[in-house]
């Protein structure tokens, strides 16, 4: 169906969602969602599979308004579908790459990052819980069927994008500050974890999560650029650049993450400290970390029980 304009008035898209389109990144991210949910059992990472699958459930809901578009492009309801539903799942993505990135540092070497491991959880996620209510909050009031409403819920929108790509831009400069000092101090990080970390599956995980941020980034700009034209802008009435530049950014992005999944990696981390007892401790940015063996902790649990009595 060619597009038609000259129901602008009515139709909220601008235009007549491309059928074809809409559906193949519909049968994507209802795979991906299945995927996620499945992935989170065998590796118990918990807040980064629930925040996947939430993303990628989001992101389906966007594609099923989309494509019911297609067929009724005047219905409000269907269009919010599609707006909120593309729009907010990128938070949720990028909450779960957060939390993995604090993972991460404990396998390097904590000295070599700005920020504790926990900082890294506490500082990007709160702010990417903030972006996202930002983002729902403008999603709510742009719902109104009165269009100067619904361009001011537009522009609250766009604030908590921009929150966003001001998140994952600080976020993306730590990141390249700490590995650039990884790479400077390769023959002094962290040697427990040194077997995990030259596994090729590690390695891919790490270039995926790179990639994958990346991707979102670009994804985000142009969300931004989209928005701040205004409703009924060019770039909004251009679907070949959103299903480019939002539909195949996050797409790819996570079924990178899909198939080189962090979990496990982090999986046999935990496994290891587990098994090798291992104790965390922390002192500004240094490592200390206390291995014990099986007599140590005999010795140990036996100091306890003569305190007691």
């Amino acid at each position: 169906m060619t597009e038609d304009y000259s129901n602008y008035k009515y139709n909220y898209y601008g235009f007549i969602p491309n059928k074809g389109g809409n559906i193949f990144f519909l049968v994507v991210w209802a795979i991906l969602t299945i995927c996620q949910i499945a992935l989170t059992i065998p590796t118990s990472e918990i807040f980064f599979g629930v925040s996947m699958s939430i993303g990628c459930a989001l992101e389906l809901i966007g594609y099923i308004g989309r494509t019911i578009g297609n067929g009724n492009p005047y219905v409000l309801s269907n269009y919010m579908m599609n707006s909120l539903g593309t729009v907010i799942s990128p938070v949720f993505f990028m909450a779960g790459i957060y939390n993995c990135f604090g993972a991460t540092i404990e396998m390097f070497g904590k000295k070599y990052s700005p920020l504790k491991p926990i900082n890294y959880r506490r500082i990007f996620i709160s702010l990417d819980v903030v972006s996202f209510l930002v983002q729902g909050s403008g999603g709510g009031v742009a719902a109104s069927s009165n269009r100067d409403t619904a361009q001011m819920g537009f522009h609250i929108m766009l604030g908590g994008l921009i929150l966003q790509v001001v998140t994952m831009s600080a976020f993306i400069i730590m990141v390249g500050q700490y590995f650039y000092k990884v790479h400077v101090n390769r023959d002094k990080l962290d040697q427990r974890y040194a077997e995990l970390r030259n596994t090729s599956f590690f390695k891919a995980v790490m270039w995926s999560m790179c990639a994958a941020i990346f991707l979102i980034y670009i994804r985000s700009v142009y969300r931004v650029a989209e928005m701040a034209k205004g409703w009924g802008s060019d770039i909004m009435h251009n679907e070949k650049l959103f299903l480019v530049l939002d539909g195949a950014m996050c797409a790819i992005a996570i079924i990178l993450l899909t198939v080189f999944y962090p979990g496990f990696s982090f999986k046999r981390k935990r496994d290891f400290d587990a098994a090798h007892h291992v104790v965390e401790g922390d002192n500004g940015n240094s490592d200390i970390s206390i291995v014990y063996d099986d007599t140590q902790i005999a010795l140990k649990d036996l100091e306890t029980q003569r305190s007691t009595i």
